[in-house]
Protein backbone atom coordinates (compact mmCIF):
# COMPACT_ATOMS: atom_id res chain seq x y z
CA UNK A 1 0.00 0.00 0.00
CA UNK A 2 1.25 3.48 -0.78
CA UNK A 3 0.34 6.91 0.80
CA UNK A 4 -3.90 6.31 2.88
CA UNK A 5 -5.94 8.20 4.71
CA UNK A 6 -7.93 7.27 7.82
CA UNK A 7 -10.70 6.64 5.24
CA UNK A 8 -9.20 3.94 3.17
CA UNK A 9 -7.60 2.58 6.24
CA UNK A 10 -10.71 1.53 7.96
CA UNK A 11 -11.96 0.50 4.16
CA UNK A 12 -9.07 -2.26 3.88
CA UNK A 13 -9.76 -2.58 7.75
CA UNK A 14 -7.13 -1.11 9.24
CA UNK A 15 -7.89 0.10 12.75
CA UNK A 16 -7.65 3.76 14.22
CA UNK A 17 -5.48 2.45 17.06
CA UNK A 18 -2.83 1.04 14.22
CA UNK A 19 -2.49 4.25 12.71
CA UNK A 20 -0.82 5.30 15.99
CA UNK A 21 1.59 2.21 15.95
CA UNK A 22 5.10 1.89 14.70
CA UNK A 23 3.77 0.17 11.79
CA UNK A 24 2.75 3.39 10.06
CA UNK A 25 4.52 6.41 9.44
CA UNK A 26 2.55 10.15 9.66
CA UNK A 27 3.59 11.68 7.00
CA UNK A 28 0.79 14.43 7.15
CA UNK A 29 -2.59 15.51 8.32
CA UNK A 30 -4.57 12.96 7.98
CA UNK A 31 -1.88 11.14 5.49
CA UNK A 32 0.36 8.01 6.32
CA UNK A 33 2.83 5.84 5.21
CA UNK A 34 3.54 2.09 6.18
CA UNK A 35 6.56 2.23 8.22
CA UNK A 36 8.27 -0.03 5.61
CA UNK A 37 7.72 2.21 2.85
CA UNK A 38 10.50 4.47 1.87
CA UNK A 39 9.35 7.73 2.37
CA UNK A 40 11.54 9.10 -0.91
CA UNK A 41 10.68 12.21 -2.84
CA UNK A 42 8.47 10.49 -5.40
CA UNK A 43 6.75 8.22 -2.75
CA UNK A 44 5.79 11.73 -0.38
CA UNK A 45 5.20 13.64 -3.70
CA UNK A 46 2.86 10.93 -4.95
CA UNK A 47 1.38 10.83 -1.27
CA UNK A 48 -0.04 14.31 -1.72
CA UNK A 49 -1.99 13.82 -4.78
CA UNK A 50 -4.28 11.70 -2.69
CA UNK A 51 -5.66 14.40 -0.81
CA UNK A 52 -5.86 16.70 -3.90
CA UNK A 53 -8.45 16.39 -6.34
CA UNK A 54 -8.26 13.22 -8.48
CA UNK A 55 -7.63 13.37 -11.56
CA UNK A 56 -7.17 16.98 -12.23
CA UNK A 57 -4.30 17.71 -10.53
CA UNK A 58 -0.42 16.92 -11.34
CA UNK A 59 2.89 17.77 -9.73
CA UNK A 60 3.86 21.14 -11.01
CA UNK A 61 7.04 23.08 -10.73
CA UNK A 62 10.18 22.53 -8.98
CA UNK A 63 8.40 19.63 -7.77
CA UNK A 64 7.96 18.14 -11.11
CA UNK A 65 11.26 18.83 -12.38
CA UNK A 66 12.44 17.10 -9.26
CA UNK A 67 10.81 13.88 -9.97
CA UNK A 68 12.43 14.16 -13.96
CA UNK A 69 16.22 14.61 -12.52
CA UNK A 70 16.63 17.90 -12.47
CA UNK A 71 17.58 18.70 -8.55
CA UNK A 72 16.81 22.44 -8.22
CA UNK A 73 15.01 24.53 -6.20
CA UNK A 74 13.88 23.57 -2.54
CA UNK A 75 12.26 20.16 -1.48
CA UNK A 76 9.29 21.66 0.41
CA UNK A 77 7.10 22.68 0.10
CA UNK A 78 5.15 20.19 -2.73
CA UNK A 79 3.95 21.91 -5.78
CA UNK A 80 0.89 21.26 -7.60
CA UNK A 81 -1.10 22.30 -10.18
CA UNK A 82 -4.94 21.96 -10.77
CA UNK A 83 -8.34 22.97 -12.53
CA UNK A 84 -10.41 22.00 -9.84
CA UNK A 85 -11.75 24.88 -7.34
CA UNK A 86 -9.34 23.64 -4.68
CA UNK A 87 -7.18 25.21 -1.78
CA UNK A 88 -4.96 23.70 0.45
CA UNK A 89 -4.07 24.53 3.84
CA UNK A 90 -1.16 22.42 4.46
CA UNK A 91 1.95 24.23 5.23
CA UNK A 92 3.90 21.80 3.05
CA UNK A 93 1.74 21.62 -0.07
CA UNK A 94 1.24 24.36 -2.57
CA UNK A 95 -1.56 24.28 -5.11
CA UNK A 96 -1.88 26.75 -8.12
CA UNK A 97 -5.25 26.83 -10.24
CA UNK A 98 -5.30 27.00 -14.08
CA UNK A 99 -8.25 26.51 -16.50
CA UNK A 100 -6.62 23.73 -18.34
CA UNK A 101 -3.64 21.01 -17.34
CA UNK A 102 -0.54 21.67 -18.87
CA UNK A 103 0.87 18.64 -20.44
CA UNK A 104 1.95 16.09 -18.01
CA UNK A 105 2.63 12.16 -17.70
CA UNK A 106 1.50 9.85 -14.63
CA UNK A 107 -0.31 13.26 -13.03
CA UNK A 108 3.40 15.13 -13.59
CA UNK A 109 4.08 17.96 -15.98
CA UNK A 110 6.08 16.85 -18.49
CA UNK A 111 9.57 18.37 -18.12
CA UNK A 112 9.45 21.28 -20.27
CA UNK A 113 5.77 22.61 -19.17
CA UNK A 114 7.67 22.32 -15.31
CA UNK A 115 10.48 24.06 -16.29
CA UNK A 116 7.97 27.14 -17.67
CA UNK A 117 5.96 26.85 -14.40
CA UNK A 118 9.00 26.50 -12.19
CA UNK A 119 9.84 30.02 -12.51
CA UNK A 120 7.53 31.55 -10.04
CA UNK A 121 9.80 29.43 -7.11
CA UNK A 122 13.52 29.81 -9.19
CA UNK A 123 15.86 32.34 -9.58
CA UNK A 124 17.45 33.45 -13.29
CA UNK A 125 20.61 31.44 -12.06
CA UNK A 126 18.69 28.36 -11.02
CA UNK A 127 16.08 28.95 -14.28
CA UNK A 128 19.18 28.51 -16.49
CA UNK A 129 20.14 25.91 -13.86
CA UNK A 130 17.36 23.68 -14.80
CA UNK A 131 17.13 24.41 -18.33
CA UNK A 132 20.98 23.65 -18.91
CA UNK A 133 20.05 19.98 -16.86
CA UNK A 134 17.09 19.61 -19.26
CA UNK A 135 19.12 19.60 -22.34
CA UNK A 136 22.36 17.75 -20.93
CA UNK A 137 19.61 14.75 -19.64
CA UNK A 138 18.12 14.73 -22.91
CA UNK A 139 14.49 15.72 -22.02
CA UNK A 140 14.85 18.56 -24.54
CA UNK A 141 16.82 20.46 -27.17
CA UNK A 142 18.53 23.79 -26.75
CA UNK A 143 15.79 25.16 -29.16
CA UNK A 144 12.99 23.68 -27.74
CA UNK A 145 14.35 24.95 -24.09
CA UNK A 146 14.58 28.49 -25.59
CA UNK A 147 11.27 28.39 -27.11
CA UNK A 148 9.34 27.28 -24.18
CA UNK A 149 10.91 29.88 -22.04
CA UNK A 150 10.59 32.74 -24.49
CA UNK A 151 6.77 31.68 -24.80
CA UNK A 152 5.84 32.45 -20.71
CA UNK A 153 3.40 34.72 -20.15
CA UNK A 154 1.91 36.20 -17.13
CA UNK A 155 3.89 36.01 -13.93
CA UNK A 156 7.40 36.20 -13.74
CA UNK A 157 7.51 35.83 -17.67
CA UNK A 158 10.35 38.37 -18.05
CA UNK A 159 12.64 35.98 -15.87
CA UNK A 160 11.46 33.39 -17.47
CA UNK A 161 12.41 35.05 -20.98
CA UNK A 162 15.65 35.85 -19.92
CA UNK A 163 16.49 32.76 -19.25
CA UNK A 164 15.52 31.91 -22.86
CA UNK A 165 18.77 33.79 -23.62
CA UNK A 166 21.34 32.29 -21.31
CA UNK A 167 20.56 28.64 -21.55
CA UNK A 168 23.16 27.14 -23.65
CA UNK A 169 23.73 22.96 -24.65
CA UNK A 170 27.03 21.19 -23.21
CA UNK A 171 26.97 22.14 -19.55
CA UNK A 172 28.04 19.28 -17.82
CA UNK A 173 26.87 20.33 -14.13
CA UNK A 174 25.18 23.03 -12.23
CA UNK A 175 28.84 24.36 -11.15
CA UNK A 176 29.76 24.96 -15.01
CA UNK A 177 26.60 27.25 -15.76
CA UNK A 178 27.53 29.14 -12.62
CA UNK A 179 30.83 29.42 -13.56
CA UNK A 180 29.67 30.38 -17.30
CA UNK A 181 27.05 32.66 -16.15
CA UNK A 182 29.32 34.38 -13.36
CA UNK A 183 31.33 35.35 -16.93
CA UNK A 184 28.57 36.07 -18.82
CA UNK A 185 26.94 38.56 -17.04
CA UNK A 186 29.61 40.52 -15.61
CA UNK A 187 29.64 41.74 -19.62
CA UNK A 188 32.61 38.96 -20.23
CA UNK A 189 33.35 37.03 -23.27
CA UNK A 190 31.00 33.70 -23.49
CA UNK A 191 32.76 30.43 -23.58
CA UNK A 192 31.92 27.45 -25.67
CA UNK A 193 31.04 24.75 -22.87
CA UNK A 194 33.02 21.28 -23.14
CA UNK A 195 35.69 21.81 -25.72
CA UNK A 196 38.07 19.22 -26.31
CA UNK A 197 41.45 20.23 -27.47
CA UNK A 198 43.72 18.30 -29.75
CA UNK A 199 46.08 18.92 -32.75
CA UNK A 200 47.35 16.66 -35.74
CA UNK A 201 49.11 14.06 -32.83
CA UNK A 202 45.27 13.56 -31.68
CA UNK A 203 43.55 14.75 -28.27
CA UNK A 204 44.96 16.22 -25.38
CA UNK A 205 41.82 17.22 -22.99
CA UNK A 206 38.64 18.41 -23.02
CA UNK A 207 37.89 22.10 -20.84
CA UNK A 208 34.82 23.13 -19.02
CA UNK A 209 34.79 26.68 -20.52
CA UNK A 210 36.85 27.89 -23.36
CA UNK A 211 37.83 31.20 -24.21
CA UNK A 212 39.25 30.25 -27.66
CA UNK A 213 40.26 33.98 -29.22
CA UNK A 214 42.63 33.94 -26.01
CA UNK A 215 43.57 30.21 -25.01
CA UNK A 216 42.14 30.49 -21.84
CA UNK A 217 40.09 27.84 -19.99
CA UNK A 218 37.77 28.09 -16.84
CA UNK A 219 37.90 25.32 -14.84
CA UNK A 220 35.34 23.84 -12.19
CA UNK A 221 37.12 22.03 -9.63
CA UNK A 222 34.64 19.02 -7.99
CA UNK A 223 35.67 17.41 -4.55
CA UNK A 224 36.29 14.18 -5.94
CA UNK A 225 39.03 16.22 -7.84
CA UNK A 226 40.47 16.62 -4.64
CA UNK A 227 39.59 13.94 -2.44
CA UNK A 228 40.62 10.88 -4.61
CA UNK A 229 44.44 9.94 -5.19
CA UNK A 230 44.06 8.91 -8.81
CA UNK A 231 41.82 11.43 -10.03
CA UNK A 232 44.07 14.15 -8.24
CA UNK A 233 46.79 12.04 -10.02
CA UNK A 234 45.43 12.36 -13.57
CA UNK A 235 44.53 16.10 -13.28
CA UNK A 236 47.93 17.11 -12.36
CA UNK A 237 49.24 15.26 -16.01
CA UNK A 238 46.03 16.81 -17.47
CA UNK A 239 47.21 20.39 -16.68
CA UNK A 240 50.65 19.54 -17.60
CA UNK A 241 48.90 18.63 -21.08
CA UNK A 242 46.85 21.80 -21.40
CA UNK A 243 49.34 24.72 -20.53
CA UNK A 244 51.80 22.77 -23.12
CA UNK A 245 49.22 22.95 -25.28
CA UNK A 246 49.57 26.70 -24.71
CA UNK A 247 46.13 27.00 -22.96
CA UNK A 248 46.33 28.85 -19.71
CA UNK A 249 43.45 27.64 -17.19
CA UNK A 250 41.93 29.12 -14.34
CA UNK A 251 40.97 26.65 -11.62
CA UNK A 252 37.83 27.35 -9.64
CA UNK A 253 37.11 24.96 -6.30
CA UNK A 254 33.59 25.73 -5.00
CA UNK A 255 35.25 27.71 -2.31
CA UNK A 256 36.02 30.19 -4.19
CA UNK A 257 32.64 30.63 -5.58
CA UNK A 258 31.80 31.88 -2.11
CA UNK A 259 33.79 35.36 -3.56
CA UNK A 260 32.29 35.41 -6.92
CA UNK A 261 33.68 39.03 -7.40
CA UNK A 262 37.12 37.26 -7.23
CA UNK A 263 36.62 34.44 -9.89
CA UNK A 264 35.33 36.77 -12.56
CA UNK A 265 38.58 39.00 -11.77
CA UNK A 266 41.18 36.35 -12.13
CA UNK A 267 39.50 35.11 -15.31
CA UNK A 268 39.64 38.55 -16.31
CA UNK A 269 42.99 39.16 -15.52
CA UNK A 270 43.97 35.80 -17.32
CA UNK A 271 42.19 37.26 -20.59
CA UNK A 272 43.87 40.57 -20.43
CA UNK A 273 47.08 38.29 -19.64
CA UNK A 274 46.40 36.76 -23.64
CA UNK A 275 45.77 39.93 -25.04
CA UNK A 276 41.78 40.70 -23.93
CA UNK A 277 41.34 44.23 -24.56
CA UNK A 278 37.32 44.50 -24.19
CA UNK A 279 35.66 46.22 -21.01
CA UNK A 280 35.95 45.01 -17.68
CA UNK A 281 33.44 43.17 -15.91
CA UNK A 282 31.11 44.86 -14.59
CA UNK A 283 28.72 43.78 -11.72
CA UNK A 284 25.43 45.38 -11.55
CA UNK A 285 22.02 44.66 -10.55
CA UNK A 286 21.39 41.59 -12.41
CA UNK A 287 24.75 39.80 -11.92
CA UNK A 288 24.17 41.20 -8.16
CA UNK A 289 20.94 39.07 -8.25
CA UNK A 290 22.08 36.31 -9.59
CA UNK A 291 25.59 35.87 -7.08
CA UNK A 292 24.88 38.49 -4.52
CA UNK A 293 21.77 38.81 -3.65
CA UNK A 294 22.33 40.57 -0.04
CA UNK A 295 24.51 43.58 -1.89
CA UNK A 296 21.12 44.01 -3.72
CA UNK A 297 18.72 43.94 -0.33
CA UNK A 298 20.98 46.31 1.67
Amino acid sequence: MGAFGPSLAAATGVESGVLRGPGVRRIGQGLFLAASCDPTYQALAAAYLRVLPAEVTAVDGVSALRLWGVEVGTERPYRYVTTAKHHSTRPEVRVRRTSQLPPCQHSVLLPLPALVAARRDLDLLGLVVAGDWLIRAGWATLSEVQAALAAAEGRDCRRARRAAELVREGSESPRETRLRLLMVLAGLPEPECNVELGDERGFIARVDLYLRAWRVAGEYEGDQHRTDPDTYGKDLRRYERIVAFGVLPVRVAKAHLKRPRDVVMRIYDALVSRGYNGPSPVFGPEWCDAFEPWRRST
